[in-house]
């Protein structure tokens, strides 16, 4: 694999990218929707220094992360170099003095990180001052613990306080740029609500969610607030306890080039000094350079998201992992779903399928002795250090009762005399229609969904937020609509298409429109349509199970099964063909061949698709773009340079293609 990187960054040093006929985007360039910020988790002390000069020569590492404790020395260092420094400090003053207590530091004055952010300036200036604070065992996540909510409202309370708790230092110093990492995806819209400007998602290690879902929420968060976002990339592995600079980086390629064209304009690399040893740097840290050299000359795009999708402001949901025992909500809390919440698992598992196996800390089965454990404090596991009562001690149930090794010991061990890839064992999610997805809170406005073709409700509503009326509005302007029963009710008739009675059926059987019955079980709402409105699925009675209504400009399409939610799945069938349906009218790309993950993005002078192969074994398949203006007449891989053979059908491109296990392919089209 290491031949590889470097074939790739000889090709780029070679001038075949800007042979390619794009302007390269400069490192240290702050104009442009296509500056990307690559930053490295690094405390300089003495010694880095090699390190630090291997950044400075390779030019897209834009600044280095430093703890607010360290001397000036450490962040002379870097900004010798022309690197920019950012400040680390946990906003939250009972998390700072817990984080400094545990290592047995003192804990800097706040007026140390703004004395830091003024003498260094970052971009405005900037501090890192979120860091994991969902989900590090400090802070909110230990308040879960400590507190208790029982209900989602009473979580979403604490999560406000705690952040306003936080911000209220920073709201003194309106010139700082707050950056803030989340492990969880859905706290990425709290985040900017509260005011933090450059929300990251942490990614890539077996404790936290998938890659998927972070961008979609990141992104819809980023959208809805006016606030930037990206992807930090982990090196931790809890499957054996420690960290995995040297292993082959497939993964992490992966992850920093769908990142990268889905929109993320951060990038934050973890591990500091483990990247770099006496022999230069590792497999990661040559992943990295190999990414940071091509994609630095390119212009990303802007990506394809037809589809924005709305949650509650309080929704508290996450990726469910597969080990997970019991439906639970708002992570560490364990806040028994309510109804609807198994729909937002159906969509999502169905969006992005294997995206549930992200968390896996069992993937060689079960260890004999557990210790050390999957993390010290993870989803999966709560450790006596991190429990405030003994009954808050947890462990995840393996999913077999057996397994290859004795212990995380013995697996860290062998995996890292072997060598072994990563990637067989920290899956990543397919897509059933492409990366399409922006996720919004129920507070977003109509004008910010006008940018959607396409938007589709999840779960319970925040009665607060009045969201029916911004999807009214919506609709009107031309968008179209889905909802179902329970979200909307007998009250909504004169909007949604169909007068929604107080009162369930058992249905065992379903049709769409003309074709065969499909044999399922499920719960549904009699109801009556509107004149206009047209049955798109009915039960065997000719109950009406999917409606589409025109409204203004647009249309609402409600489903009668309440929250969408299946007998047999989390979602119901009838729900699943309507978003089918509805989806390939919006889909930019079609993808025939084995399971793949792909999204699109369009620039001002080429049209790109990354097709992603999270499979052990070669893919091949046909990927169609539906829309080729016809002045883009040639076709490359942006990351080998080399020509992609392709064919037209009026409109359409489409090209056979062969990707390698754990690769990616990224084709860009653009004319002579």
């Amino acid at each position: 694999m290491n031949q590889l990187f470097y074939v790739l960054a000889v090709f780029a040093a070679a001038g075949l990218i800007s042979a390619y006929g794009e302007t390269p985007v400069q490192g240290n360039d702050m104009s442009g929707s296509s500056f990307m910020r690559i930053v490295w988790d690094l405390d300089p002390a003495e010694g880095s220094e090699p390190f630090l000069d291997w950044l400075r020569e390779r030019r897209w590492c834009w600044g280095v992360e430093i703890p607010a404790d360290a001397p000036d020395t450490h962040f002379e260092r870097a900004a010798a170099r022309g690197l920019r420094c950012i400040p680390q400090l946990y906003a939250h003053p009972e998390t700072r003095a817990w984080f400094f207590a545990r290592f047995g530091r003192p804990v800097p004055p706040f007026s140390r990180l703004v004395d830091l952010v003024r003498k260094y300036p970052a971009d405005g200036p900037v501090a890192q001052m979120f860091m994991e604070d969902d989900s590090a065992g400090v802070g909110f996540s230990a308040r879960l613990l400590r507190e208790k909510p029982r209900s989602h409202f009473a979580a979403k309370q604490m999560w406000d306080r705690y952040l306003e708790e936080a911000m209220m230092a920073v709201r003194e110093f309106p010139e700082l740029k707050v950056w803030g990492m989340a492990g969880y995806a859905r706290s990425t819209h709290d985040y900017a609500r509260h005011g933090i400007d450059t929300m990251l998602v942490e990614r890539a290690n077996d404790d936290v969610e998938d890659l998927q879902t972070a961008i979609a929420f990141a992104r819809g968060a980023a959208r809805q607030f006016g606030k930037s976002w990206g992807i930090d990339l982990s090196l931790w592995w809890g499957v054996i306890y420690g960290c995995v600079p040297n292993l082959n980086p497939s993964l992490y390629s992966r992850h920093l080039w769908i990142s990268w064209l889905s929109g993320a304009r951060a990038l934050r690399i973890e591990g500091g000094m483990m990247h770099f040893g006496p022999e230069g740097p590792g497999a990661v840290a040559k992943a990295v350079d190999t990414f940071g050299t091509i994609a630095r000359q390119l212009d990303p795009g802007i990506p394809d998201v037809p589809v924005a999708v709305i949650l509650a402001e309080d929704h508290g949901w996450m990726t469910p992992p597969y080990w997970r025992t019991g439906n639970t909500a708002w992570n560490y809390a364990r806040i028994p779903y309510r109804q609807g919440d198994r729909g937002i698992d159906g969509f999502f598992l169905n969006a992005f399928p294997g995206a549930n196996y992200a968390m896996d800390p069992f993937p060689a089965g079960s260890y004999a002795v557990d210790n050390p454990p999957a993390t010290p404090f993870a989803l999966s596991c709560i450790t006596p250090e991190f429990a405030p009562r003994p009954e808050d001690v947890y462990n995840a149930e393996p999913p077999i009762p057996f397994g290859r090794f004795a212990s995380r010991d013995e697996a860290r061990r062998v995996f890292l005399e072997e060598k072994r890839d990563p990637s067989p064992y920290r899956p990543m999610g397919d897509s059933r229609w492409g990366d399409i997805f922006d996720v919004f809170t129920d507070d977003v406005r109509a004008e910010t969904l006008r940018e959607y073709p396409v938007a589709v409700m999840l779960g319970q509503p925040f009665p607060e937020n009045h969201v029916k009326h911004t999807l009214q509005a919506y609709a009107r302007a031309g968008g179209t609509v889905v909802v179902c029963a329970g979200q909307v009710g007998p009250e909504d008739s004169g909007w949604c298409g169909v007068a929604i009675e107080p009162e369930l059926r058992v249905g065992r059987a379903w049709r769409w429109k003309n074709e065969p019955l499909r044999h399922e079980p499920f719960r549904y709402c009699l109801a009556r349509p509107s004149a206009e409105a047209e049955i798109l699925a009915a039960a065997p009675s000719g109950d009406p199970l999917a409606v589409r209504a025109p409204l203004g400009a647009g249309w609402v399409i409600t489903v009668l099964v309440p929250w969408y939610e299946g007998g047999i799945a989390p979602l119901c069938g009838v729900a699943l063909r309507a978003l089918d349906e509805l989806f390939d009218t919006v889909q930019p790309v079609r993808v025939d061949g084995p399971p793949a993950e792909w999204l699109s993005a369009v620039g001002s002078t080429h049209r790109t698709v990354l097709i992603a192969n999270h499979d052990g074994i070669p893919w091949q398949g046909t990927v169609t773009l539906r829309d080729l203006p016809d002045l883009y007449t040639v076709c490359r891989d942006i990351v080998t340079g080399q020509p992609i053979p392709f064919t037209r059908s009026g409109k359409s491109a489409s090209a056979e293609l062969a990707i390698p296990p754990f690769s990616v392919k990224i084709m860009r089209w653009r004319s002579e």
